[in-house]
């Protein structure tokens, strides 16, 4: 038994079409589980996690939907990061780098928000005369 094993079995039963087809899932987990419990537990733990990672890369994206389409990430990376637009681009998406989810540390999150804080007040401030 290994991680492989127990993630298709995670993919057969979030795409059974059926009852049946879960059931069959649900006898070959409980089998590993008689076999091997600890080792179930261990990789089930890691699975969550990584489902948590991905969940919160999502949340960022859909935190930001709003304001992705006219804020330049490529600024707020430059100014605010001195990162590429890549770098930010990869951790507002969640997309994987080196085998995992590009997060942002506590600290990168309150730059973040820093940033399009004074981004907004600068649109707010701003004032065109003719």
């Amino acid at each position: 038994m290994n991680r492989e094993y127990l993630d298709h079995l995670k993919s057969r039963y979030v795409n059974a079409s059926n009852e049946n087809e879960r059931e069959e899932v649900r006898q070959a987990i409980r089998q590993a589980c008689d076999q091997n419990p600890k080792k179930v537990a261990d990789i089930t733990i890691e699975q969550l996690k990584d489902t948590i990672e991905r969940i919160d890369g999502v949340l960022i994206r859909q935190q930001m939907e709003e304001v992705l389409s006219f804020v330049s990430l490529a600024y707020i990376a430059k100014t605010y990061f001195r990162k590429s637009r890549q770098w930010l681009y990869q951790r507002v998406n969640g997309l994987s780098v080196n085998g995992k989810p590009a997060r942002f540390t506590p600290a990168e999150l309150d730059t973040l928000n820093i940033a399009l804080k004074e981004m907004g007040q600068k649109l707010a401030s701003t004032h065109i005369i003719a």
